[in-house]
């Protein structure tokens, strides 16, 4: 954990401190693993600024984390975006984009709490079901897929995805009782499954 001085932003580039605010809120939580590590003197500390400087930038810890979250459901539709771009065949970028989202939630379990818990709300929250039904829709255009309704397969996939994000911890010692899994393949199971690919 960084706790060094750092260099003060030129005059009237008080964006970038608001930026490295939210940087190291999210560094806190990712590296705490415990959301409820939060705090204005954490976030300070791990920005290498006074707690008060916050202020000028966020009105209290609740607009961090509302920060916080919008920057993360951004990170997570970038990566699943990403993961469907650097693919030619529309049923390998929904398996990409799928896997991109479970790998997600896996890197950044606390965060990925966060981000859906009951509080965990940003205005761009949903673009990554967007990204998810424009995949599906393209293998049903491509004649990849059978779907006859992509927007509910979509709310059956993304719940899917999101059971295997949160319920499936690859660190966990009691699913070491299933025995040996091949979690790749079985997620693009449960993909071509729910997005009835052909």
């Amino acid at each position: 954990m960084a706790d060094s001085v750092r260099t003060r932003n030129p005059r009237g580039s008080g964006g970038h401190l608001a930026d490295e605010i939210i940087a190291a809120a999210i560094a806190l939580v990712d590296e705490s693993g415990d959301p409820a590590a939060l705090t204005l003197r954490g976030v300070a500390r791990r920005a290498a600024i006074t707690a008060p400087a916050i202020y000028a930038h966020f009105p209290d810890l609740a607009a961090v984390v509302a920060g916080l979250l919008a920057a993360s459901f951004g990170e997570l539709r970038d990566a699943v975006r990403a993961a469907a771009g650097g693919q030619d065949d529309p049923a390998a970028a929904l398996i990409a984009a799928g896997s991109a989202y479970v790998e997600f939630g896996w890197r950044y379990p606390a965060r990925y709490r966060l981000m859906f818990a009951a509080g965990g709300y940003a205005p761009d929250a949903v673009a990554t079901f967007a990204l998810v039904e424009e995949a599906i829709t393209s293998c049903v255009r491509a004649g990849a897929s059978e779907s006859d309704n992509p927007h509910t397969d979509t709310w059956l996939l993304w719940a899917a995805l999101h059971g295997v994000a949160t319920l499936e911890k690859p660190t966990r010692s009691d699913y070491l009782r299933l025995g040996p899994l091949d979690r790749p393949a079985m997620l693009e199971t449960l993909i071509r499954r729910i997005a009835r690919l052909r």
